[in-house]
């Protein structure tokens, strides 16, 4: 993940955070917490899909036994572990 998309990422938490703070204080008019909530579902839905993103990137490198190395995708090694 590029340094832009991992700020990207963590300022749309950090605003996250702020979002909840707002909701959570009782003067925060009901308009206002309306608006508040669909722009922090926005959010999580942008942060589910970059981290969605993220996790087809990553990749293991792990020795058989043999010796040789082997690239694994994570999406394939979590499924091979049991409960995965």
């Amino acid at each position: 993940m590029s340094k832009k998309s991992s700020a990207s990422f963590e300022s749309s938490l950090d605003r996250l955070h702020e979002i909840v703070r707002e909701l959570d204080a009782e003067e925060t008019p009901l308009d206002d917490s309306m608006k508040l909530y669909a722009e922090g579902i926005e959010i999580v839905e942008k942060c589910v899909n970059d981290l969605s993103e993220a996790q087809l990137r990553i990749s293991e490198l792990r020795k058989r036994s043999d010796g040789v190395f082997e690239k694994l995708d994570f999406i394939e090694d979590r499924q091979m572990q049991p409960g995965g």
